[in-house]
């Protein structure tokens, strides 16, 4: 197997020097950030968990060196991965290392300054208020912004390298899909099938994975409930959610495969939904409103003539969103997101629909480009067949 697509160290120092460009135009003298995925973003720390015990922080000065402020439990991994060389730990469990911080804070002439931190829209801190007010006392009339407009704008539009990362996670969870449907069987569980899809997912992928399953009738609208010891029975439709990590950049699309032959009614909605959701595909373009793709969606949604039982992507509330190191970011293709396209984001694309027969949804992964968008999801869309 050939090597798995990386981000290599200098594209790190890169991104700090945008950071501190848009700091610049904020009046920020620094970020803050920490456990989490803007963490791994910048520092190259891989993707951690949030962890309540032990926080990470980056410290991003706009003049200076960055600092990696880690548990001590955690510093040699640390060192090892991130390029950042200022590494400062300290070994207290479940508390803010607010002293620690607020003496590197001195070091960069931080105090009584501007400091931006993940405080305002989808962003979200790994520990307690009382723990984030003894850190905002420490600082003293040091002010703390919101900087989510700064991280998002940085990270929705992805280089050629994390591209490449998402177009390998997409490759392999096609290849997953393909081999999973091609050895299910009628009468096995479904939950037997959803671990033939996890397993090939962990074995090809190495990283995280995502995963969900609905079968059979009165089942279809279910479209995140957990696997059941069902069997599978002849005419049902096997739908899958799922996605996996590369260097942290996730993959996340459906595809369905048919219990024996799929009925006329079937192949019908399946064909129906995918014309739709390549309609979609055609008008991600820079300069497009994701709001627009949402309402041409819904509006062609109203349009089909199909026994709906419920609308995926309407309970969704939107037809697709970003996709990077988080499986779901902005921008949101619903109708309250008016954000124009750019070259370089990377969209899911994924309107659907249930019905008494089947779930249809044919989620699409792609890249806006300069002239249109690129497809990642490179995977069949008709129903795959399932043998008796």
């Amino acid at each position: 197997m050939k090597p798995l697509p990386a981000i290599p160290q200098e594209e790190y120092q890169q991104r700090f020097e945008r950071a501190r460009a848009l700091m610049r135009e904020k009046g920020l003298r620094a970020l803050l950030v920490g456990t989490g995925t803007n963490l791994a973003y910048f520092t190259g720390y891989p993707s951690p968990a949030k962890s309540v015990p032990r926080p990470f922080f980056a410290l991003l000065p706009l003049e200076g060196d960055p600092v990696f402020f880690v548990h001590s439990g955690r510093r040699y991994e640390a060192e090892r991965f991130s390029w950042i060389r200022d590494v400062r730990d300290y070994k207290e469990l479940s508390r803010v290392p607010a002293e620690l911080i607020r003496e590197a804070f001195g070091e960069r002439g931080l105090l009584g300054r501007k400091v931006g931190m993940e405080l305002g829209f989808e962003q979200s801190l790994d520990f307690s208020i009382l723990e984030f007010e003894r850190l905002k006392s420490a600082f003293g009339d040091t002010s703390l912004a919101d900087a989510s407009d700064i991280l998002w704008r940085l990270r929705w539009v992805k280089s050629e390298n994390e591209i490449a990362c998402l177009r390998r996670a997409c490759w392999l969870t096609a290849e997953a899909y393909r081999a999973t449907f091609a050895s299910v069987r009628e009468g096995m569980l479904e939950s037997a099938v959803y671990q033939t899809m996890k397993r090939h997912l962990e074995e090809a992928a190495g990283g995280d994975i995502f995963l969900v399953i609905t079968s059979g009738e009165g089942n279809y609208d279910l479209a995140t409930k957990p696997p059941e010891d069902r069997p599978l029975r002849r005419g049902d439709l096997v739908w899958l959610d799922a996605g996996c990590t590369v260097s942290g950049y996730w993959s996340d699309f459906s595809r369905g495969g048919i219990v024996g032959e799929p009925s006329p009614e079937q192949e019908h909605a399946q064909e129906i939904v995918h014309a739709i959701t390549m309609q979609a595909v055609a008008m991600a373009r820079p300069g497009v409103a994701a709001s627009s793709i949402a309402r041409f969606c819904e509006r062609k949604l109203d349009e089909v003539c199909l026994p709906i039982t419920s609308r995926i992507s309407g309970l969704a509330g939107r037809v697709g969103h970003g996709v990077g190191l988080d499986i779901t970011e902005p921008p949101h293709l619903g109708e309250h997101d008016d954000t124009p396209l750019e070259p370089g984001m990377s969209l899911t694309l994924e309107p659907g629909v249930a019905t008494r027969y089947g779930t249809f949804h044919i989620e699409e992964n792609v890249v806006v480009r300069e002239d249109g968008c690129e497809i990642l999801s490179e995977c069949p869309r008709t129903l795959f067949r399932i043998a008796g």
